[in-house]
């Protein structure tokens, strides 16, 4: 992956977290984590990296659930990705573009706003795979103070399990370029970023229900899944002249490795305090959930 990527995602996992999260209780005990230890845990949770077991016609289906202090969690987006089709670019011998056809619904109490578009991901013969990314874009129009946490159907963009996975390996790195975004974007004097309490646990689970339903389980064996799951706190300081402003989100990433490339990510959640407009602060859990995979694809 390249450097330039590295930093963009990075960019975008702290423009995410800068658009929504106010100051936490800043004596929270923390055992202090480094970026390497951080990166190594998702590493190890992913295994090896092979992208090009994404078949066309493969598909995945994810639901996105938010739930607000002890409220029970709501349904607020539904997620439906089919990789439709696999070329080589006459440009460049070396690559597979792969399109995929990204279908969204998102959920406003009664009401559901669909969207379908394609999306690409450029994947090297050799296995390197190399992401699309507009996050730099994403980063500027998020940080312009948007409070409003509600999204429409037209802000989202896929992200593959890999994706999520690469950012979060590279959330707890403080670079050149973010440190200038800080004080040039931001208008601060500097930033600082810190990750802890870092845990890595392995469990067995059942299969998700959808897929249960299909014959022998998707081909999963006694319909059980090998997990490991990956949970830090990461947080940023942003300091102007004496004060110091924490913002800080737990993010927990669940992978199987019993599951093909495209559908290895069983959840991914982030929880930390979130501004309501003309409100108070409240403790938002949001997580996305892998619902339903399906290898109905090929190689051509």
């Amino acid at each position: 992956m390249k450097k330039n990527l590295q930093r963009v995602v990075l960019a975008a996992i702290v423009a995410s977290t800068l658009s929504c999260m106010k100051t936490p209780d800043l004596e929270d005990k923390s055992i202090p984590a480094t970026a390497e230890e951080v990166a190594g845990a998702l590493v190890t949770s992913w295994g090896v990296v092979e992208p090009l077991q994404m078949l066309k016609g493969d598909f995945i289906l994810q639901e996105t659930d938010q739930q607000i202090d002890t409220m029970n969690p709501r349904l607020v987006l539904q997620e439906g990705t089919t990789i439709s089709s696999i070329t080589e670019p006459p440009d460049d011998p070396t690559v597979f573009k792969y399109e995929f056809l990204y279908q969204t619904a998102v959920i406003t109490g009664d009401n559901s706003s669909q969207s379908t578009r394609k999306q690409y991901r450029t994947v090297s013969k050799e296995s390197d795979l190399t992401a699309k990314s507009t996050a730099l874009a994403t980063t500027k129009s998020v940080l312009a103070k948007k409070s409003d946490i509600t999204a429409k159907a037209d802000d989202y963009e896929l992200t593959l399990g890999f994706e999520r996975v690469l950012m979060l390996a590279y959330a707890c790195v403080m670079t050149d370029d973010l440190q200038k975004y800080c004080k040039e974007n931001l208008k601060l004097d500097s930033c600082e970023i810190k990750c802890g309490n870092l845990t890595s646990v392995t469990e067995v689970r059942p299969a998700p229900d959808l897929i249960k339903k299909q014959p022998h389980c998707g081909g999963i064996p006694n319909c059980e899944l090998n997990v490991k799951k990956v949970t830090f706190d990461w947080s940023i300081l942003m300091k102007t002249g004496t004060a110091v402003e924490k913002q800080k989100v737990t993010y927990s990433i669940s992978v199987t490795q019993d599951l093909p490339f495209f559908a290895r990510v069983l959840d991914y959640c982030n929880r930390g305090l979130v501004q309501i407009p003309d409100s108070s602060k409240v403790l938002v859990t949001v997580c996305n959930r892998l619902t339903n995979f399906q290898r109905t694809g090929s190689q051509n």
